[in-house]
């Protein structure tokens, strides 16, 4: 079978069913978790980058070498669970190993962070 002819077929089949709700509901699932998945990950990164989170962390650690990790969309602290954050690492010699976690508070403004128990 042809492209063309696939294209038509398929065509045809959405004219068919474009009134059933479950097609719709499957195809505007799908779009949203798209959206929330890549789309929100996206915005909030670009709205609070990693460069303002290590300076953030520079003022606590000013001579620590410090590699901003993973995303967290649900940036969760002892005192609470924040929209974003990141995950902060501490480059040694050889290695690097997680250290804490820095949360952006957007109702207060500013960063908040946590080092891992064991690290410090």
């Amino acid at each position: 079978m042809t492209p063309a002819r696939e294209f038509r077929e398929a065509r045809d089949w959405l004219v068919l069913h474009k009134r059933d709700p479950f097609l719709w509901l499957i195809i505007l699932m799908t779009l949203t978790l798209f959206t929330l998945n890549f789309g929100g990950n996206l915005i909030l990164w670009s709205a609070f980058p990693p460069s303002d989170a290590k300076e953030a962390i520079g003022q606590v650690l000013p001579n620590a070498d410090i590699k901003i990790g993973q995303t967290k969309i649900l940036c969760k602290l002892l005192r609470g669970t924040y929209i974003f954050g990141y995950d902060f690492k501490m480059q040694t010699d050889e290695h690097s190993e997680r250290v804490g976690r820095v949360c952006r508070d957007v109702v207060n403004g500013g960063w908040v962070f946590a080092f891992d128990d064991s690290k410090t």
